[in-house]
């Protein structure tokens, strides 16, 4: 193996397990201080927004795109990403002849971000203003589980490339 393949696959395990600490830190945040943190980033989407469109989002409908912001960035593509680093390192660490197809890469890795998701979700259940969703573990997995599909289908047509090489040699 390549020493630049080396690097990119180490950085991608590391940004995996970033990204999962990552979730599960902010489940074990107060519900102020979450609150403080989307709504930060809602008010600087809202500006962004706002210097094409004047008024668009306003103090009126604010709550409501905070709410979507949450649930887009905060949970859905967050745990995009998850998937995408999640798979891309489970697939590396066990791909070995003896675990079997890529089919099992997959069902470990899907399991794997449903965990995440409840964990995230149980975490709150510790502080103070947070609460227990059973629709943000649903959006939770449901993001992961797209960046598990795109890891997999690239890896699919690679494997199906590289067997096209072989045979044709």
């Amino acid at each position: 193996m390549s020493k630049k393949r080396t690097i990119i696959k180490w950085f991608i395990f590391g940004l995996a397990i970033a990204i999962n600490v990552f979730i599960l830190v902010n489940g074990l945040l107060n519900g102020e201080a979450s609150t403080k943190e989307s709504d930060g980033f809602s008010k600087a989407a809202a500006d962004v927004i706002n210097s094409v469109s004047e008024n668009t989002i306003t103090k009126e409908n604010f709550p409501a795109f905070a709410g979507f912001n949450r649930k887009l960035f905060g949970h859905f593509l967050l745990f995009v990403c998850s998937g995408l680093a999640s798979t891309f390192t489970i697939h590396d660490l066990i791909s070995h002849p003896k675990f079997g197809k890529s089919y099992f890469i997959l069902i470990f890795s899907v399991a794997f971000g449903v965990v995440m998701a409840v964990a995230s979700e149980l975490a709150q259940l510790t502080t103070d203003g947070r609460a227990f969703s059973g629709i943000d573990i649903l959006i939770d997995s449901g993001g992961y589980l797209l960046g598990s599909l795109v890891i997999f289908l690239f890896l699919f047509v690679k494997e199906r490339k590289s067997k096209n090489i072989q045979e044709l040699q």
